[in-house]
């Protein structure tokens, strides 16, 4: 059984499927190294799909209107899960993401009904916030600033000014 706050979700074989992604770019190039850097862990993410009876029309409505709940703050809703696999690899709270989808299973006079749940505040997105912020590293270019030669009221690029802003770099 699966519950978002005091919503029941209805149906019968409810199957729940899992994925965790690690991000991370490739910077090996066009070598053959295996290099890259970390850009971080998304969210969780779960794929759930279950079956309703015909008879229970009102409770694919339910579901449908479930998902489509938004927040006062015009964003969809978030909402605290109970289930045993949510629950075991730490899963709060999920918002539906991506799509709700149903079907009519041919003659078994049932819907087909699946969705994903994405989590909010995630551990990896808790600990990020609390994170201090890097403070900016001030850059500054060291050298001897190059001038273009003068000739005439005119900038010369011939082989004495190449020459002169050599003999400036001493």
């Amino acid at each position: 059984m699966m519950q978002l706050d005091d919503f029941k979700v209805p149906g019968k074989n409810l199957v729940v499927k899992g994925n965790l992604e690690f991000r991370t770019e490739d910077i090996a190039g066009e070598t053959s190294g295996t290099d890259a850097v970390e850009k971080g862990t998304k969210p969780k993410i779960l794929r759930v799909s279950l079956q309703i009876p015909f008879t229970m029309a009102k409770d694919l409505g339910g579901l449908i209107k479930t998902a489509e709940t938004m927040s006062e703050a015009g964003a969809r809703k978030i909402w605290a899960i109970t289930h045993p696999t949510a629950n075991a690899v730490g899963i709060r709270q999920v918002q539906f993401a991506e799509s709700v989808n149903w079907e009519e299973a041919g003659g078994l006079q049932l819907w087909k009904i699946s969705f994903t749940l994405r989590e909010c505040l995630s551990n990896p997105e808790r600990v990020e916030t609390r994170a201090p912020a890097k403070e900016p590293v001030e850059q500054a270019a060291t050298g001897t600033t190059l001038r273009p030669s003068m000739r005439n009221g005119r900038e010369s690029d011939s082989y004495d000014g190449i020459l002169e802003n050599a003999e400036a770099l001493k």
